[in-house]
């Protein structure tokens, strides 16, 4: 990894870590140790290229990996034109991707439910006493979550959240309390925590606690667990929730930010969903926005 050590020092480790992965990848598509060796390609750029161009990976990959060889080449300093060849491969490939999405977005116009649906479905999931399908998919619509973010414990004091490999709600007299130490963009933004005053909401999970038998005040419960009776990896809370989510959580925010784009005062929500997504409006609007 010395190649592209100095460039990444100073990134967030989960970004080295996507960097290392692209690394390593670069070097087995190419069959190489290293791309640069004493200052000079191990194999010719528009071998490279063409290797990448015509490998078996995504769209999306396939860019990575050019970002990759750009940064390695910028890092050596002596390969502009080299530089250059590889911009113009990723912006075509970034073009394609723009394209597609825009395709896909067209037909999602058309297609996707309105808000006004998804909030009928999640009343019904209540009044169904479908109580574990209203809490999951009332936390992913009003906080615009991620699958990560549902990796959650039921307790009865914020002195039992002190676990940070966890997110919480807190059940007190008042309110419940939703904690996220656990979300895609954690190391920037932090812990954040929303004060739930919902009725519904409490009454949904004070049932659902009392039908799995959970006595809440004097023991935790974590919501998603293995065969084995263990919290199950964050990682794969994602495969229960295809059973749970009126559709998945991606929908659920292109829903929202369609929503959103239709009613008064815009700006303001969007700003509302960057705090509750932990994610700037732009990448909100380039992502959700199906009307671009």
């Amino acid at each position: 990894m010395e190649e592209i050590n100095s460039v990444i020092a100073d990134k967030k480790p989960s970004t080295q870590d996507a960097y290392k992965k692209d690394y390593k990848r670069l070097r087995m598509l190419l069959d190489v140790d290293k791309i640069i060796n004493d200052n000079q390609l191990t194999k010719p750029i528009n071998t490279i290229i063409t290797i990448i161009k015509n490998s078996d990976f995504s769209k999306n990959t396939k860019k990575n990996l050019f970002s990759m060889l750009i940064m390695i080449l910028k890092n050596n300093g002596n390969f502009e034109d080299e530089q250059q060849l590889a911009f113009n491969e990723r912006d075509i490939i970034l073009n394609q991707i723009d394209s597609e999405r825009k395709d896909k977005n067209k037909v999602l116009l058309k297609t996707l439910p309105t808000q006004k649906s998804i909030d009928k479905d999640l009343n019904e999931f209540y009044t169904e006493k479908q109580y574990l399908k209203y809490i999951i998919n009332y936390l992913v619509i009003t906080y615009n979550l991620r699958n990560k973010d549902l990796c959650l414990k039921v307790v009865s004091s914020m002195k039992q959240t002190k676990d940070k490999e966890f997110n919480y709600l807190v059940i007190t007299e008042k309110y419940i309390t939703f904690i996220r130490n656990v979300y895609k963009t954690a190391p920037t933004y932090g812990k954040k925590e929303n004060r739930i005053q919902n009725n519904k909401f409490r009454d949904a999970l004070l049932n659902y606690l009392q039908s799995q038998n959970v006595d809440y005040k004097n023991q935790e419960h974590v919501i998603f667990k293995n065969k084995a009776g263990e919290p199950l990896d964050c990682t794969k809370i994602g495969d229960r929730l295809k059973y749970l989510l009126i559709t998945n959580e991606t929908k659920l925010n292109k829903i929202k930010v369609k929503d959103i784009n239709n009613k008064p005062n815009t700006i303001k929500k969007l700003k509302k969903m960057e705090k509750n997504r932990g994610t700037n409006v732009n990448t909100i609007i380039t992502y959700y926005s199906i009307e671009n």
